[in-house]
């Protein structure tokens, strides 16, 4: 569709028109859908905002993840404007004083409409098993990142069999911690929700059936709650069993892939959940299933960046050897950060949705599958 022809002057939205387009911001993906964000307007801008009241998880180190989330908010922001033939324009942190202020946009009339848009409503987590069907070329270069837009970042990509057989393994090392870190667990648990009424209550978190677990190992999971219980059975080797799912899904993808970052800053992060986001939008376009795998990322970047606080003198080495392992399986150049880790792949449709917190002025609340 052809851009529409105006006079390039900042716009005064409609109300309604905010609201859609915040709406759609909203529909962005969060560490365990935690929504780390708030927005408000200013004049004729649309102020995006950190809300760091919302996750307080030991994988949140120095904010980043709740940055990916806001790129990802902010991207969302970009493709819904289009929608409606606006163009967003986006100054990220604008004031130096106020560091929880991660970007002001303002818009202008005349843009031609991104096809990615419709699927905003429709990208979603699935946790299921994936087919081993490979990815053709033409589908890689459709989901490869925008050099020119998005300089400094990397896309890794790992397809053969055996290299995703031992990055599975990598995974499920990473994953134990949630069975054998209090801090961790208790996290996990404090997201999930056990029923539609606390799902509808919080509007926020994860349903028990987005884990994929099934009927009767969603309520076998929740016997894991109790910290005291895990603890025990882990003197079984408990954790290395539970995790063994993980190493599972890694071997039933079609790739998974590695996002990059030159630099630990938060506007790198806040540019890696732009091009995640981006990157997700354009596999649900082209009916790919995909599947955040970040806790191998995060806890690598907590040794990153030197913060070790929440883990204990067994789990510091743990955390060492899955940044080496992590770099060394994937030949991460000196100088490139792990930032975003997904699989992905063709799979039947996930099996439930989470729900998003209201907007506020909306007057409703938002339904999308995470």
């Amino acid at each position: 569709m052809p851009a529409v022809q105006t006079e390039q002057k900042k716009t005064n939205l409609p109300v309604q028109l905010v609201q859609q387009i915040v709406t759609a911001g909203s529909l962005a993906p969060s560490g365990d859908n935690l929504q780390p964000w708030r927005f408000r307007m200013d004049g004729e801008s649309l102020l995006v905002v950190d809300d760091r009241t919302r996750d307080h998880s030991l994988f949140n180190v120095q904010n980043l993840a709740s940055y990916i989330a806001l790129g990802a908010t902010l991207e969302n922001i970009l493709l819904a404007a289009r929608r409606y033939n606006y163009r967003a324009d986006i100054c990220y942190f604008p004031d130096p004083q106020n560091h929880d202020l991660i970007a002001r946009v303002s818009f202008d009339y005349g843009s031609e409409i991104d096809p990615l848009a419709e699927a905003i409503e429709r990208r979603c987590t699935n946790r299921k098993p994936y087919s081993k069907r490979p990815l053709d070329e033409a589908t890689l270069k459709r989901l490869d990142l925008d050099s020119k837009r998005f300089s400094g970042l990397r896309l890794i990509w790992l397809r053969d069999q055996d290299s995703l057989k031992k990055l599975g393994a990598i995974v499920a090392r990473a994953d134990r911690l949630l069975f054998e870190n209090p801090l961790i667990h208790s996290h996990l648990f404090s997201t999930l929700r056990w029923n539609a009424e606390e799902a509808e209550a919080t509007r926020d978190g994860l349903p028990i059936e987005t884990l994929e677990l099934g009927a009767l190992g969603s309520k076998a999971f929740r016997i894991l709650k109790n910290w005291s219980v895990v603890k025990t059975l882990n003197r079984f080797g408990f954790s290395g069993l539970a995790t063994r799912q993980s190493a599972l899904l890694m071997r039933r993808c079609s790739a998974a892939g590695l996002l990059t970052a030159p630099d630990t800053s938060p506007a790198s992060f806040v540019h890696i959940g732009q091009a995640f986001q981006r990157l997700w939008l354009e596999a649900t376009h082209a009916g790919l299933a995909l599947q955040p795998m970040t806790a191998v990322v995060f806890l690598q970047l907590k040794d990153v960046l030197g913060e070790h606080d929440g883990l204990n003198a067994e789990q510091i080495p743990v955390v060492k050897s899955l940044r080496a392992d992590l770099a060394r399986i994937y030949r991460i150049q000196s100088g490139n950060i792990p930032a975003m880790h997904f699989r992905i792949g063709y799979a039947p449709a996930p099996s439930a949705k989470t729900v998003r917190r209201s907007i506020p002025e909306s007057g409703s609340a938002n339904k999308e599958k995470e």
